[in-house]
């Protein structure tokens, strides 16, 4: 049986409604409504009024749609149509961008059709979904948000892992509620467990034993950080039997207190490795000697202010980076000479030179290397002393033999100044090489590169002059 409203509506009991109330009905129902021919044209546009306000569209009328839409937007409204033209299926809406133009910006529609007359128009009624695209575009910037704070999180939790295995202090996050390891540095884990490959889940009472109960211990530490910053509690690694000192700090984070504990060797184990350290950098600081550490190609890594004073140098940021061998007086020879004697022996003492100053000035030298082992590449420490005093009053050390000064003064009234010094050039050749040998440690090759001859060169010099030694 049909309702009442049923038999309203079938057999015509509603008044007919005037055409320009169904006009503002259709445009109150919908944002935009049009009526569309079956070509695709506009044949007429009624805007909701609040919608009128900010887009003008009476110039699409007598257009096609497809003009007013986005490039997308195109092919689908065509495959629309044509299936309406195909199945009659008016059910189905259909979403697209229609195109900004001078007046208004891109904005997109939803519309659903409708059959109207028997010419084939169809009536067009288009909701507004900028509302919609608006809230997605806050969802996909939240979403972007979200795995940027996920990466930074990675990121940050790598670097914080990189930290723990890479720092010399023993260090281990302790909840204060479980009393459990959550985190621990290498250096804690070998202090405390070098057997275990991690420390986290651990009880801190079953690595650490103190005067306190193990059940109070966790109130021990937090009573200790409240109470004086930087106060410490005594304790004994469990495992290896060594006495600690544990520094507990306490913060809060996500609710909850944890404790970052500094583990510490107790002072009388860790005060002679402390003190070596802060003697060997207050030796390196204020020391009167210059020291410089090089690479294997002779690169300044650091210095002191004594190797700043001796070469005249304003700034360490002008060395820092250079080659050694642009302060020494022969360069790259005095260089290859000291490297090639320490890496072959592991030190070299008292090598003579001179060092260029900054000023342009030279300065009698000394220096002694060491080869030290840095990992895969070795590092040099140059210790330079200034010679200048003891050069000034030092003769040379190879002096020219009293033979031969007798048969050089022999020659004088004998011979012409010529012939003599070409007689006694073989004196001063012999003197030269005694003394390139003598400087590289009988090195032949540093030797024939220091005079500025081959090698095959300085071996025949050698036996011409008697010098050819055994090894």
């Amino acid at each position: 049986m049909m309702s009442p409203s049923d038999l309203a509506w079938t057999s015509g009991l509603i008044p007919m409604i005037e055409p320009d109330e169904v006009t503002k009905i259709i445009a109150r129902i919908s944002d935009i409504a049009l009526i569309l021919s079956q070509d695709g044209r506009v044949l007429g546009v009624m805007p909701n009024p609040s919608f009128r306000g900010q887009y003008d569209l009476t110039a699409w009328e007598g257009q096609p749609l497809s003009d007013q839409m986005t490039i997308e937007s195109v092919p689908k409204l065509a495959r629309r149509l044509a299936e309406l033209d195909k199945l009659g299926d008016t059910s189905q809406p259909l979403e697209v961008n229609h195109k900004a133009s001078d007046a208004y910006d891109e904005f997109p529609m939803r519309y659903s059709f409708h059959r109207i007359g028997s010419d084939g128009a169809l009536l067009l009624l288009g909701s507004d979904l900028r509302t919609t695209a608006e809230m997605q575009q806050q969802l996909v910037a939240a979403q972007i948000a979200l795995e940027q704070d996920y990466e930074a999180q990675r990121d940050n939790n790598l670097k914080f892992r990189v930290l723990m295995s890479a720092m010399d202090e023993a260090f281990v996050y302790v909840s204060v509620r479980t009393g459990k390891i959550l985190e621990a540095s290498a250096a804690a884990l070998t202090l405390l467990r070098p057997a275990r490959s991690d420390l986290s889940g651990l009880l801190l009472a079953e690595t650490v034993s103190t005067s306190v109960e193990p059940r109070d211990l966790i109130a021990q530490l937090v009573s200790s950080a409240t109470q004086k910053e930087g106060s410490t509690l005594k304790a004994m690694a469990t495992d290896l039997r060594k006495a600690i000192k544990i520094q507990p700090k306490i913060f809060r984070t996500s609710g909850e207190q944890m404790l970052l504990c500094k583990l510490m060797a107790s002072a009388s184990e860790s005060v002679q490795t402390d003190d070596l350290r802060d003697n060997l950098v207050a030796l390196f600081e204020s020391g009167l000697d210059a020291i410089v550490f090089v690479g294997g190609d002779g690169t300044i890594l650091s210095m002191n202010d004594a190797f700043l004073r001796l070469a005249d140098i304003a700034h360490a940021s002008t060395v820092r980076s250079k080659s050694i061998a642009e302060f020494l007086n022969r360069g790259t020879v005095d260089l290859n000479v000291i490297l090639e004697n320490a890496k072959r022996s592991g030190a070299m003492r008292l090598y003579a030179t001179k060092i260029k100053s900054d000023l342009g000035a030279d300065r009698a030298i000394e220096i002694s290397t060491t080869r030290l082992s840095a990992g895969a590449d070795a590092v040099y420490a140059l210790i330079i002393r200034d010679a200048s005093r003891l050069d000034a009053n030092r003769s040379t050390n190879l002096q020219v033999s009293d033979v031969d000064m007798e048969s050089v003064i022999e020659y004088i009234g004998n011979q012409s100044l010529k012939d003599i010094v070409a007689t006694t050039t073989d004196v001063v050749e012999k003197m030269c090489i005694e003394t390139a040998v003598k400087m590289t440690s009988n090195n032949r090759v540093a030797a024939a590169e220091m005079l500025g001859l081959s090698r095959q060169s300085l071996y025949v010099k050698l036996r011409k002059y008697g010098l050819v030694k055994r090894d």
